[in-house]
């Protein structure tokens, strides 16, 4: 009897895992992809940094990068965090302000 159940609950589960298993003909539809963000290169801010070499150069030209281009909020966390080594002694209030106000 016991042999029996077995036998049958075995014969149970392969039928129900062969019903999951059929491959359809049809190709899987492609999963959604985020666009790339167009126009944010954080490098571009990290080479402004190694370059130029004048603080106040440096400073104008992080404001103007900043001023183009438009970033997601987890580049802007990235930006902020890095400053002090990107920025060095160009590194102000007005750049601090200008990162929080284009990451709202």
């Amino acid at each position: 009897m016991r042999l029996f159940i077995l036998c049958f609950l075995m014969l149970l589960t392969t039928s129900s895992a062969e019903d999951k298993l059929i491959l359809s003909a049809e190709p899987p539809l492609p999963k959604k992809q985020e666009k790339p963000k167009p126009g944010c290169a954080v490098q571009e801010l990290y080479v402004i940094g190694l370059t130029v070499h004048d603080p106040a150069e440096r400073h104008k030209a992080m404001l103007a990068w900043l001023d183009r281009t438009k970033c997601s909020v987890d580049d802007y966390v990235i930006i902020w965090n890095s400053l002090p080594e990107w920025a060095g002694t160009s590194d102000s209030p007005v750049l601090r302000a200008k990162v929080m106000e284009k990451a709202k």
